[in-house]
């Protein structure tokens, strides 16, 4: 339980936790609920990707100034995760700058951003729908000096106590600079990027910047249908060590990624043997709402974790994602979402298991 509760803390410094209504829970919690007898799965990692700038401290911004600030050449991933802790309207920007004399040619691949809301989690899983969906990447020319801002060319206004959040993926064929920044609704983003000030962190050390944020898993051996057993993989777990490492750059300080927010993971399986077999996802921390990819059989599906607005109130529900095809192998991807909470399991179960379940 110690262990449990601690990725609890850690996950909940995303974001706050929602009450969610009871009722619909039913739509996704194991056979006869409570957490199925199985064996821990062992895979071998990879990590690989872009750099990732994480800016989520201070998560409820209370004045004025730069969030996070960092430059880099190459592939890049930037997560942003802010709340409006002020009684007035402000505006969220990311201003990305050349400062160097030759033109950047800067694209960006991939990104997805929700809100502003005071629903929580549902902005978190509604920015990674729009992320893993398919998308077309939009490149633009920056000469020296000139900037471009990633919140629809001017900012986005934010309410009080409202989350605005977000995951970007880019590449940048020369250095340039990226600015998280919250300002007044009439501020010129450009020359208060320059004349602001740099905000420290809140209580919780969520930002900086950490290279290799795509976490790749192999498992180590096939599932085994045949056996009829259930099999578990943990996940963003803050005992296996897999939380990212890396720098502040406004500070110069080591950073860690509580979470790994902003990081994707890749899991990789193959199935063997003719029992039907179904992956399930359990949210071990407590409440969750996200959105993953399964690929397989030539085919990639969005899917939503869980169908009603969040799930994993005591830790023990699980949501079925698919229906796996015997003798097959497939890949599930997903990212921890903003405002929910971990580690997660997944789980490879046989269609019809029935075995007793045990509440670990």
């Amino acid at each position: 339980m110690k262990k449990i509760l601690g990725n609890l803390i850690a996950a909940c410094m995303c974001g706050f936790l929602l009450n969610t209504p009871a009722a619909g829970l039913a739509q996704a919690i194991w056979p006869q609920q409570g957490v199925p007898d199985h064996q821990q799965l062992r895979a071998k990692v990879k990590a690989d990707g872009p750099r990732l700038l994480f800016s989520d401290s201070p998560e409820m911004v209370y004045e004025t100034g730069i969030l996070y600030r960092d430059t880099l050449q190459g592939e890049g991933r930037l997560f942003f995760h802010h709340v409006n802790g002020t009684s007035k309207l402000k505006k969220l920007a990311i201003l990305v700058k050349n400062n160097g004399l030759r033109p950047a040619s800067f694209t960006v691949t991939r990104s997805g951003i929700d809100g502003p809301s005071h629903d929580y989690q549902a902005v978190g899983k509604k920015s990674q729908e729009y992320y893993f969906a398919d998308q077309k990447p939009h490149t633009t020319t920056l000469g020296f000096g000139k900037t471009t801002e990633l919140l629809g060319g001017q900012g986005t206004l934010l309410p009080p106590d409202k989350l605005l959040t977000g995951t970007i993926d880019f590449n940048s064929d020369r250095p340039v600079e990226i600015t998280v920044l919250m300002c007044e609704p009439q501020s010129d983003i450009e020359l208060f990027s320059v004349l602001t000030q740099q905000l420290p962190m809140d209580e919780h050390p969520l930002r900086g910047t950490f290279v290799k944020a795509d976490l790749n898993y192999t498992l180590q051996r096939p599932i085994e249908t045949e056996t009829g057993t259930g099999y578990a993989l943990l996940l963003a777990d803050s005992q296996t060590g897999e939380y990212l490492r890396g720098i502040d750059a406004t500070t110069g300080l080591p950073a860690e990624n509580y979470g790994n927010y902003g990081v994707v993971y890749n899991i990789d399986y193959k199935l063997k043997g003719d029992k039907p077999y179904e992956l399930w996802l359990n949210p071990w921390g407590g409440m969750f709402a996200g959105v993953g990819v399964l690929e397989q059989g030539g085919e990639r599906k969005l899917i939503n974790i869980p169908d009603i607005p969040a799930f994993g109130r005591l830790g023990e529900e699980g949501f079925r994602i698919a229906t796996l095809e015997p003798n097959s192998e497939g890949r599930f991807t997903w990212s921890p979402p903003g405002a929910s909470n971990l580690p997660i399991r997944l789980f490879w179960l046989p269609a019809d298991y029935k075995a007793p379940h045990l509440h670990d």
